[in-house]
């Protein structure tokens, strides 16, 4: 059974390590990692940081080198075969390039897994239909693929995904191939799957506005690693790796790259100031204008969080009435030049 925090993935000293029998690669490198029950976790790097890898190790598409990976309470390599194949059925997984069967009507290709798991055809018919109602395709029932456009063919294999009801869902780059409107209707559809159904949701991406938008806690990978993770909210707040500063603040994280002998101010937004215009208030307040040299908010969970690096006026008492305005309204911020 999971631990008292209902941990429904539990991968402890993960190694992976491929060889061709002339150079070795490590690919994952003593990853340790807890999913929650329910959850929506992210995980996120460049490419290359050993993310689908990672992934595929969780289903046991790829053996582990070390380590362990716990799924639902299960040890996935210590499985027999048929143990395994049954774990693998409460364990779904999207994938960028959709794999669908091109022969196969939009309900075939939802039904193929049911038949595979011994479902009466009828059965497995009324469930496919269904499953297509949800993702909102209950009038393509007949489709197939190459008549679908791409956030359709991902809706199908989301809806395949879930044929056999799992208690996980591994979305491997799920929305890479997509246009940036498809890819925000694909994940609120997850979102909406991962309340109705409970459906525990593994997001592997390298994009952050995909972990802003629906994931609860993340976990960033570098060179085969873990180098941090935690809730969204907070790893955005306070980076503290460069691999992490380099995702999060892709423009660059240092306020001394704006040279210029000004004062210069970095705001940090932690959540709370969700919908106060903080920089156009302190600015009436004050009654001085500010230069605003970067910025790099966004919002998660409906709250803002993020940076602004702000050149303050040259008249010193109205820069110091900022940054007692500031204090007053406890928007925490760091000065450099």
């Amino acid at each position: 059974m999971a631990d008292s925090i209902n941990n429904i993935i539990q991968i402890s000293g993960l190694r992976k390590v491929f060889s061709d029998g002339t150079k070795t690669v490590t690919a994952l490198d003593g990853i340790s990692l807890e999913v929650r029950q329910g959850e929506i976790f992210g995980i996120i790097g460049l490419s290359g940081a050993g993310k689908s890898t990672l992934v595929r190790c969780i289903n046991l598409l790829e053996t582990p080198t070390e380590g362990s990976v716990i799924v639902d309470g299960k040890d996935m390599a210590s499985l027999n075969e048929a143990d395994l194949l049954e774990a693998r059925r409460k364990i779904g997984m999207i994938f960028q390039g959709f794999n669908l069967l091109q022969q196969r009507s939009a309900l075939e290709n939802v039904c193929f897994p049911l038949e595979i798991a011994g479902v009466k055809k009828e059965d497995a018919k009324v469930r496919a239909a269904s499953l297509l109602e949800t993702v909102g395709l209950g009038d393509r029932l007949d489709a197939y693929p190459s008549q679908l456009s791409g956030g359709m063919q991902q809706r199908v294999a989301i809806a395949r995904a879930l044929a056999n009801e799992p208690k996980v869902l591994l979305c491997d780059e799920a929305t890479s191939a997509l246009d940036p409107k498809t890819t925000l209707q694909i994940l609120e559809l997850l979102q909406k799957i991962n309340k109705e159904f409970g459906v525990t949701i593994v997001v592997i991406t390298h994009e952050m506005k995909v972990i802003e938008r629906i994931c609860s806690r993340v976990a960033i990978l570098a060179e085969s690693r873990v180098v941090e993770s935690g809730e969204v909210s907070e790893v955005f707040r306070h980076p503290k790796t460069s691999a992490a500063k380099q995702l999060i603040f892709p423009q660059g994280e240092k306020i001394e790259t704006f040279r210029g002998g000004k004062r210069l101010l970095r705001l940090a937004f932690d959540g709370t100031t969700t919908d106060q215009p903080i920089v156009a208030n302190m600015v009436l307040s004050c009654g001085e204008a500010v230069s605003i040299l970067a910025a790099d908010t966004k919002l998660i969970e409906g709250k803002t969080v993020g940076q602004m690096v702000l050149q303050l006026p040259e008249n010193e008492s109205a820069a110091e009435r900022m940054l007692a305005y500031l204090d007053q309204e406890n928007i925490s911020y760091t000065e450099g030049e």
